[in-house]
Parts: C-alpha cells; structure tokens; sequence
C-alpha cells in the first residue's frame, strides 16, 4: 500500500507532470523519464498485459521518444546518455517500491497522456 502511494506522489507531483511541461533540468527529466521507463515496463507485466488498450501503450511510447528527443535537444549527447542512465535507476526504483503494478495504471495513463495532449 505505501509503495503505491509513494508512486502515485512521484507520477503526480505538482507541475513538474502537467500536460506538455518538459522538465527544464537533468533531474527533472531523468525523475519524469524515469516514471515514463516505468508505465512502459508494467504495461507489459503479465497480471494486466492483457488488460492495457494500444493507445496507453502507444501514448507512453510517444511521451518516451519525446523526452529522449528533448532530451538530445536540450543538453550534450553525453549528458543526455547519463540523464537516461538515472531514468533507468529511476524506473528500477520506482518498480522496487511498487507492490501492486495494477494500481499503478491510472497513473501511468495520465503521466504519458500528459505528454501527448
């Protein structure tokens, strides 16, 4: 249960998760990026692989190549390799503290949808 809310805090803290806001710093974009690698991962969990429409699948593919092309676009190519080195530890993170990935969707909807809209 805490897991889950200490998810739901990460996907949905304050503006930094707004529809179109890229996030302006490193951390931001590896804590958002993180989140984005996360939705990604569970919605190929096998307790609701079934159960996720192509277009949630297909907004956090999009919210994925958006971000690594601000991503490019914004810092060095260095750098932006490193910021998806600490998404990824990120999405590890997040994963760990997460008990319960079906819990976790509607978040996941809304967080890749806000990069979409």
């Amino acid at each position: 249960m805490y897991q889950t809310i200490f998810f739901l805090l990460i996907i949905a803290s304050g503006p930094l998760f707004a529809a179109n806001t890229m996030p302006e710093t490193e951390s931001e974009l590896a804590d958002v990026w993180g989140s984005v690698l996360y939705c990604r991962a569970i919605y190929d969990e096998p307790a609701i692989r079934n159960r996720i429409y192509q277009g949630d699948r297909d907004s956090c593919n999009n919210a994925h190549r958006m971000l690594g092309m601000h991503a490019l676009e914004t810092f060095s190519d260095d750098s932006s390799q490193a910021i998806f080195g600490q998404a990824q530890r990120k999405a590890a993170v997040i994963r760990y503290n997460t008990r319960s990935v079906q819990e976790a969707v509607g978040a996941c909807r809304e967080l890749c949808q806000g990069y979409n809209d």
